[in-house]
């Protein structure tokens, strides 16, 4: 005979878990009898104050649902670019510019970007695209820039910050309406003429004077021949001789002189500094070709190794990541500041050509095989659920 202290039983009947789904009586007495165990009372739930009125009632969990019946359209779009962006490939990549400069690089796609803060840029000096842009804006269009306008403040008249110095955005803003005005009048001239001669194009930066006042002025180069200085300062509203105008001889003194500005002023600048017109950015639009696969990229790999020396020697720049060949140009001697003659190196018309035919033999032998034994990619990604 088992003997049972009645403390133990008590603490045993308090601890037992709920009832079990055997039914009444389940839970089992001393020796088998009838005496059922009452499950634990439910506790209060706790309380959101404030917050009830943006619950919904019984709200059941989320659920879903990855049938192809059910899928609505916007869930069919969003795991498409789901699987699109997790998707990795690699290759090579070719940009060919209108001027004839070639530049290419090894890729990899699958990798995410850290999306941009929207927030006000303040830069200190030009960037390389910077300068790269303006220089193919030159380059690839075929306007020519003919006028160089410099525009300044007067101190007397402009508005000041708490330094002493002109408010740059009070500058950029009267530098906006001074553009709007110039640019609507030769529009006006362009409907009633119907001559193309009379659209206006332009290419401005903003530059500190870093050695006097510290004050924000603009260098602007326009393809028109001529435009009345007096005119330009009437609408500029400050000092007579705050416009300065320099006639330009050809294109090359006009990058010359933008890129010379441009590697000035090393100052923190809020906003842009520098901007065009939409005619010189569609101008400068390329032509990229992508070359999809390891093999592509390891054909590409053999041609630029091929062409190693005959770039570099020709002004051109080949790297790890790719090359970059510079629009075609004539060797020039020219002397600099101190008196030194320096030389720069030509770039004959023929070598992006003899680049591009190069590169395309190994990548029509590589589609070829591809179609003659049925290769197609595929897509190994998973559904994410």
């Amino acid at each position: 005979m088992t003997c049972y202290d009645p403390t133990d039983i008590q603490q045993q009947q308090e601890f037992r878990p709920a009832a079990s789904a055997c039914g009444p009586g389940a839970a089992g007495g001393i020796g088998g009898g009838a005496e059922q165990v009452l499950a634990p009372s439910p506790q209060p739930q706790l309380s959101l104050p404030g917050l009830e009125a943006f619950l919904p009632p019984q709200a059941a969990p989320l659920e879903l649902d990855i049938c192809p019946i059910t899928l609505t359209e916007d869930t069919k779009r969003l795991l498409e670019k789901w699987d699109k962006e997790r998707a990795v490939s690699r290759g090579a990549c070719l940009t060919i510019y209108p001027s004839g400069e070639i530049s290419a690089g090894y890729f990899r796609s699958g990798r995410r970007s850290v999306p941009k803060r929207a927030e006000k840029l303040v830069s200190v000096s030009f960037t390389t695209r910077a300068r790269k842009t303006i220089r193919r804006a030159v380059e690839c269009s075929s306007v020519e820039f003919k006028l160089f306008v410099t525009l300044t403040f007067d101190p007397k008249i402009a508005q000041l910050n708490d330094s002493g110095q002109v408010d740059q955005e009070w500058a950029k803003t009267r530098f906006k309406r001074f553009l709007n005005t110039v640019k609507k009048k030769y529009d006006r001239l362009l409907e009633k003429t119907r001559k193309a001669q009379q659209e206006l194009s332009y290419i401005w930066v903003a530059e500190i004077q870093e050695q006097h006042t510290k004050n924000i002025h603009f260098h602007i180069l326009f393809d028109h021949p001529f435009i009345p200085a007096q005119w330009l300062a009437k609408i500029w509203d400050q000092a007579p001789n705050s416009v300065n105008v320099k006639r330009l001889n050809n294109q090359e003194h006009a990058v010359r002189y933008m890129l010379k500005y441009m590697g000035k002023g090393h100052c923190p600048i809020e906003g842009k500094r520098y901007g065009m017109t939409k005619n010189l950015l569609d101008s400068i639009k390329p032509l990229k070709i992508r070359y999809e696969g390891d093999e592509r990229r390891e054909a590409f790999r053999t041609v630029k190794r091929k062409f190693y020396w005959e770039i570099e020697n020709n002004g051109g720049h080949v790297s790890d990541f790719g090359l970059s060949i510079p629009a075609p140009r004539r060797e020039k001697i020219w002397r600099d500041k101190d008196g030194r003659h320096r030389t720069t190196k030509g770039v004959p018309p023929d070598l992006a050509q003899r680049f591009l035919q190069a590169l395309d033999k190994p990548m029509k032998r590589i589609d070829w095989e591809n179609e003659v034994l049925g290769i197609t990619p595929e897509d190994d990604s998973d559904v994410p659920f």
